[in-house]
């Protein structure tokens, strides 16, 4: 009971994906007390909150279609912000995200899927605009940018432009989902620290989504983040079998790989399946006390699930002066 009070005082927990916004969207439903994984009113026991929410772009849906489908969720996640002021700030631009801190829950817009450039260079600056901080590359698929695990292939020549210039205009490039031979792209093409958001130990789990060894160690060594995926297909070889116990083993994993600094936490709520014993974000004090049971210093528990992604975010922001 005292670990649990302990809990509600101090916690900290920064996400680093969602597909929350794109659920709601499509059901016409609120965030302040949507019924699935993520909620305003599910993040009470919580006492700093941050979440990327993900406008989630479909493979499938390109060139004007693609654009549409982004301004009709952005419209509806600004809705959301307005209506929901009272009890979630968004962060528009890098220096709210670096700068103060008191605001008790806060919003990070980001964008999976390429496809929303609709392979025109001049959409970053106008998602930039928008307040978008990130972008991940592709989903599964292949679209203007590059290819998804579908296939193991490279950036395009717009994909090395479309990083670069999202470097220039403050967008954290996020490298979930891409193929490995695009991830190598990227490591060897980036001036600034970038993120795979939601991605898990391949040592562990052997899915095409997940991050070797080698390449975590790549990330790492350019000072990157890794967010923890809590999709049970990516926590364990039988996803039936998954439990949030298995987060702690690929947190473990990263941590013996030297990503004391590194390893983060990207649910990917509202966009899989959660572990049977993980049902939703009223889980993350029990995942929280279970790594202080077993014997995780607090601050090193902290910074996994918070101070790693803040850090990042300022090391981002710094990375431009340079």
């Amino acid at each position: 009971m005292k670990m649990h009070l302990k809990l509600v005082i101090l916690m900290r927990y920064f996400d680093l994906h969602c597909d929350t916004i794109t659920e709601i969207c499509r059901k016409k439903t609120e965030l302040s007390d949507y019924s699935g994984h993520l909620s305003i009113e599910k993040t009470k026991g919580i006492r700093l909150w941050r979440q990327c929410f993900a406008i989630f772009v479909p493979d499938d849906q390109r060139g004007d279609a693609a654009i549409s489908y982004y301004e009709r969720h952005y419209h509806y996640f600004k809705k959301q912000m307005m209506v929901n002021s009272d009890e979630i700030s968004w962060q528009r631009s890098l220096s709210e995200i670096t700068g103060d801190q008191t605001a008790t829950k806060t919003a990070i817009l980001t964008v999976e899927g390429g496809c929303v450039l609709a392979g025109d260079l001049n959409r970053v600056q106008q998602l930039s605009e928008d307040g978008v901080r990130m972008i991940t590359l592709t989903w599964n698929g292949e679209n203007e940018l590059g290819c998804g695990i579908s296939s193991n292939k490279g950036l395009t020549s717009f994909g090395f432009q479309a990083v670069q210039e999202m470097e220039r205009r403050d967008i954290v490039v996020d490298v979930s989902h891409l193929s490995d031979a695009g991830l190598d792209d990227v490591i060897n093409c980036t001036t600034r620290p970038f993120m795979a958001s939601h991605s898990s130990s391949r040592a562990l789990c052997e899915h095409p989504r997940n991050l070797t060894d080698i390449q975590f160690g790549a990330l790492a060594k350019k000072r990157c983040l890794v967010g923890i995926n809590f999709s049970r297909g990516f926590l364990n070889r039988d996803s039936q079998k998954a439990s949030y116990r298995d987060m702690i083993k690929h947190i473990d994993h990263f941590l013996g790989l030297g990503g004391e600094d590194v390893v983060a936490l990207g649910s990917d709520f509202d966009g899989t399946d959660m572990p049977a014993d993980f049902p939703d974000i009223t889980a993350i004090p029990r995942l929280y006390e279970e790594m202080l049971r077993l014997g995780y210093p607090e601050k090193l528990v902290d910074k996994i699930f918070y101070q790693n992604a803040a850090d990042f975010f300022v090391r981002y922001e710094q990375s431009k002066k340079q």
